[in-house]
């Protein structure tokens, strides 16, 4: 007789880039920030995969559905929590995730002291065995799990990026061979180049990556943000306005200076 046979759900362990909001308190002025944020990119969360990290800030449990109903008023849904005690898991709130890291820095130079919330980008040993015996039991042996050292190829697009159009890409640079309309948006992990007008938004190192920077030939644009720090149109300062730029992130604050 043939055997019967045998059939499996197939489950792997994956890991994805998603964004980060750290509320601060405040909440009220956070999201005073938040509102100003959107009433300027109101569709900056749209479709994008969002956690929140609660571990800057002294919250209750009671407060945290309100919390998460202030932010799903807002058009912003939430994948996921960090930052809090396990035991708060229920079917009412988001998972609860726990052992994220920040996307690792380049090594700093010969001399130079870390940042003291530089990440290191690198597995403790205990870390690393756990991930080896959950890659195990997923029936992989990790290696996919480890970076490639190898630098990802740039995103290269030849055509004018339309109003509405959203364009991710986590490994690396974006280049863009025209302009960037109104209401679009670029999100890279490492820096953005347009070579032409930039009126949408520009989004570098949205991953971690504070090297990257924002190059465009015209600024027009409704939004710069380099690592999470961003400026809005009003905050661009008008003689910067419609001019060849290059943005870049210092002292936790965007930089714009004229290319010409």
């Amino acid at each position: 007789m043939p055997q019967a046979s045998s059939k499996h759900i197939r489950f792997r362990g994956r890991s994805f880039p998603v964004l980060t909001l750290e509320p601060e308190q405040p909440l009220e002025g956070w999201f005073e920030q938040l509102d100003a944020l959107l009433e300027q990119s109101p569709a900056f969360f749209a479709k994008k995969s969002i956690v929140i990290d609660l571990g800057k800030m002294a919250i209750e449990q009671a407060q945290l559905g309100d919390l998460l109903a202030s932010l799903s008023r807002r058009g912003i849904r939430v994948m996921g929590l960090s930052g809090v005690d396990s035991s708060w898991a229920s079917d009412e709130l988001p998972p609860i995730l726990a052992g994220g890291r920040a996307t690792p820095q380049p090594p700093t130079e010969a001399g130079a002291t870390p940042a003291k919330d530089a990440s290191s980008g690198t597995l403790t040993p205990s870390e690393e065995s756990a991930f080896k015996d959950i890659a195990k039991s997923l029936g992989s042996d990790g290696a996919a799990g480890v970076a490639s050292a190898t630098p990802a190829a740039p995103l290269i697009l030849v055509e004018p990026v339309r109003s509405g159009q959203s364009i991710y890409y986590p490994e690396g640079d974006v280049t863009v061979i025209g302009s960037v309309a109104s209401g679009a948006e670029i999100m890279a992990g490492g820096s953005v180049h347009i070579y032409g007008t930039l009126r949408g938004r520009a989004m570098a190192g949205a991953y971690g990556e504070k090297r990257a920077r924002i190059f465009c030939r015209r600024l027009e644009a409704e939004l710069l943000s380099v690592c999470g720090v961003y400026l809005t149109a009003e905050e661009i300062s008008a003689n910067m306005q419609r001019q060849s730029i290059q943005a870049w992130l210092e002292n936790e604050t965007v930089k714009i200076a004229r290319l010409d």
